[in-house]
């Protein structure tokens, strides 16, 4: 089933990276859509209606996006709340109210606080870089990538299937979860993989000696394992306060793995850590 969104309206609250580049997506997909954007910083707003990707550009939110037939929240996860108060006023009655974050949890009790269940449905696109900002947006970002849609109990199945459908015509790949597994999910293997990054690197930094060898000898393994560390630190601290209870639940489960691997070490079980590798690695493998 092919549905065309030529002639939807869309509005974005953020520029940044992921709602630059949902928003150039929508222009490159849907020619003869009309894209209506804020960003509280000025030179996204010039740069988007310049390069023609949006039609309207507002400093603030007002009566513009009352045409919106879907709504993206693409601000920080923290900040993403405020913006449903602003909206509810504006959005016409059928429009859906979506939204980028990395969490879901926090968005979906503000959207049940305010009684718009029943217009809102989550969103998370899986893809990002380590550059940000509206200047490293692009069309292709998205494409191929993992889309997670997270529905209220109040969403209309007809407009998460049509979310699905929008979601598959600019070239990512929708799955529908809730969004408690879509914050289990992700602690595991996004957010605790970032904070143990951030931690191996901090430890690194502690234990160097003053001519700095392991800095020195830092290759390929420790390159790739800590690549993420990287990523905007005020975004991270958002994110792990934002999904807090499920991250603590990984970082326990992993500190007990990584307990019971030092007393494997500790006691001379060579097999257990060759089992270890082997399981894991076949795991790793599995993942396309």
């Amino acid at each position: 089933m092919q549905h065309s969104f030529d002639g939807f309206s869309f509005g974005f609250i953020g520029l940044g990276l992921i709602g630059g580049s949902l928003a150039k997506a929508m222009r490159a997909h849907f020619p003869d859509c009309r894209i209506i954007a804020y960003n509280r910083r000025e030179e996204p707003r010039i740069l988007a209606k310049k390069e023609g990707v949006a039609d309207v550009v507002c400093d603030k939110i007002d009566d513009s996006f009352s045409e919106c037939d879907y709504i993206f929240l693409c601000t920080p996860v923290q900040y993403n709340e405020q913006y449903l108060e602003l909206l509810k006023p504006v959005m016409k009655k059928n429009c859906i109210l979506t939204d980028a974050g990395s969490v879901k949890g926090n968005i979906h009790r503000a959207a049940k606080r305010c009684g718009l269940q029943a217009q809102f449905i989550g969103g998370h696109p899986m893809a990002g870089s380590e550059k940000t900002g509206y200047e490293n947006s692009s069309a292709n970002l998205c494409e191929k990538a993992i889309y997670a849609i997270t529905p209220t109990p109040l969403s209309p199945p007809e407009r998460v299937e049509e979310y699905r459908l929008l979601i598959e015509e600019i070239g990512a790949v929708p799955i529908i979860l809730s969004a408690e597994e879509h914050d289990r999910a992700v602690a595991g293997i996004s957010h605790l993989p970032h904070l143990v990054a951030a931690s191996m690197v901090e430890l690194v930094k502690e234990q160097d000696s003053d001519r700095n060898f392991m800095k020195q000898m830092a290759a390929g393994g420790f390159k790739d394992i800590t690549r993420i560390a990287s990523s905007s630190p005020q975004m991270w601290e958002q994110i792990a306060m934002a999904n807090g209870d499920e991250i603590c639940r990984m970082l326990e489960l992993y500190t007990e793995k990584l307990q019971t691997i030092k007393e494997q070490i500790r006691s001379g079980d060579g097999e257990a850590i060759r089992r270890l590798f082997e399981s894991g690695g076949a795991y790793r493998n599995s993942i396309t």
